[in-house]
């Protein structure tokens, strides 16, 4: 998965701030949503992401897994994301 080519994003201490250009809608997230969208741009896989923020932030691996996937569920709702053709 990664961010689709029509969404800017803005990255602070405070969390994310999500612009939609095609729809002009303005999305946001916390800190921890933040750290999950700079992955998506890396193109780090979810494994990795979710075991970066368990290891700074010693939270239970299943509660952030499932988090993280919720997060990104929202996100391919709202189309501010796009699978990679290996992701189906």
């Amino acid at each position: 998965m990664k961010p689709a080519s029509h969404v800017r994003a803005n990255i602070t201490a405070d969390g994310l701030i999500l612009l939609d250009i095609a729809s002009g809608q303005i999305f946001s997230a916390n800190p921890i949503g933040a750290r999950i969208w700079n992955g998506l741009e890396e193109g780090r896989p979810l494994d990795d992401i979710v075991q970066g923020i368990v290891s700074e932030t010693g939270a239970d691996p299943a509660v952030v897994e499932r988090d993280a996937s919720a997060f990104l569920d929202t996100l391919r709702l709202r189309a501010l994301v796009v699978d990679w053709p290996g992701d189906l």
